[in-house]
């Protein structure tokens, strides 16, 4: 998978099923809905966080989870941000081009592990 696939993938729309009902404050009512996450802007340094664990309800509350072990190739230059950002005052002003200076990840599982780092020497 690549990052721009997750970046598409986080601005699709999603259907609220009945585990996830929006409240409606007209109709004071749970409904059935749908939610569109998008960028407006983006800030001179961007951290992206990747959502790599997922948890699983039983009928008693939360049972658990898993890790998501899907690998992500990312670019070390060069992301062009534009494509999802909806201000276009900003996508004038200057190109939204980013290059990664920084990696932290996690090995273990959703109940133990540990992180690691790594990241470019701003001297060398």
């Amino acid at each position: 998978v690549n990052l721009e696939d997750c970046l598409r993938e986080f601005k699709q729309t999603e259907v609220l099923d009945d585990d996830n009902l929006w409240y409606c404050n007209k109709c004071k009512d749970h409904v059935k809905a749908t939610k569109t996450l998008e960028l407006f802007r983006v800030p001179r340094i961007m951290i992206i966080t990747l959502k790599r664990f997922k948890s699983s309800k039983s009928k008693y509350g939360f049972g658990g989870g898993q890790k998501i072990d899907t690998v992500v190739n990312f670019p070390l230059e060069g992301l062009n941000m534009s494509p999802y950002v909806l201000s276009q005052e900003q996508k004038g002003t200057r190109p939204l081009i980013y290059d990664c200076f920084a990696v932290s990840n996690h090995f273990g599982s959703v109940s133990f592990g540990h992180y690691t780092a790594y990241g470019q020497n701003p001297i060398t």
